[in-house]
């Protein structure tokens, strides 16, 4: 009952406010030109943001139930959200993928995507170490964390693209784990599906500072969810696309596949 209560407290008030921070976003020329060449207004994943924190004052005072995991939740969420908007607002495209931007680093040249890396392998530390039983999780807990986060940017360079993939994966979480977690998700499902459209309809971006946030919250659900031998599938599913994504195009792997094109494309 309390999940549904939360997700239409969510989905309404987020429906509310997406249209006074896309304003903001471009009275402020916080604006960016998509894949199509027209000027959009970027870091519209804040719209996530207002309607997370009011539904978790719900339910850390209505229920007792996993707060540390509700604390830890928010923490890697604003924590990412703000790697990713320092990305969005003085972020330099000339470098991209983890290679790329560990590479000027190794040069003495710092990018915001390096930071945000550095940063994000960080926080999934400090998390992991809260929850881990020995090394061997706080590695695999960690890497899961950061390598989520960067999976949603992987996948955020088309309109809708990223969201329909969290969904499916966060969708898939939520009949699996028990029912104080699915509180924890209902914080932040019904604001993504709010905004949803926007983003499919390429009428804003939700930049790095959304897909930080998207990615985030799949790795903290799964290492706080789920038994060992499902982080370590997950893991390895994370180390084969970035591999594969550090030598190949994913746009191009997806525009190859004549159903991975159709479910890319559907709906924009």
């Amino acid at each position: 009952m309390l999940s549904i209560i939360l997700f239409f407290i969510g989905f309404i008030g987020t429906s509310l406010i997406i249209p006074l921070f896309k304003n903001l976003l471009v009275s402020s020329n916080l604006v960016r030109s998509n894949y199509k060449g027209e000027n959009i207004p970027v870091s519209m994943g804040i719209v996530f943001l207002p309607m997370l924190i009011l539904n978790s004052i719900l339910l850390i005072y209505l229920t007792d139930e996993n707060i540390i995991y509700t604390y830890m939740f928010l923490f890697g969420i604003m924590s990412m959200f703000l790697a990713g908007a320092l990305d969005d607002i003085i972020g330099n495209r000339d470098v991209s993928g983890l290679k790329g931007h560990f590479k000027s680093l190794f040069k003495g040249k710092l990018t915001t995507g390096g930071f945000k890396a550095l940063f994000g392998g960080f926080v999934g530390v400090l998390i992991s170490i809260s929850i881990s039983k020995n090394i061997i999780d706080i590695i695999i807990n960690t890497l899961i964390i950061a390598l989520s986060t960067n999976f949603m940017n992987l996948l955020d360079l088309r309109p809708g693209r990223a969201i329909k993939v969290y969904l499916l994966i966060i969708f898939g979480i939520f009949f699996n784990v028990i029912e104080s977690i699915k509180d924890i998700i209902m914080l932040l499902v019904p604001n993504v599906l709010a905004y949803f459209n926007y983003d499919l309809k390429a009428k804003s971006m939700m930049g790095d500072t959304g897909s930080n946030v998207l990615g985030i919250s799949i790795g903290i659900i799964f290492v706080i969810s789920f038994p060992l031998n499902v982080r370590v599938f997950w893991l390895l599913f994370l180390v084969f696309i970035h591999i594969l994504t550090e030598k190949y195009s994913l746009t191009k792997i997806i525009e190859g596949n004549k159903f991975l094109n159709y479910i890319d494309k559907l709906g924009r």
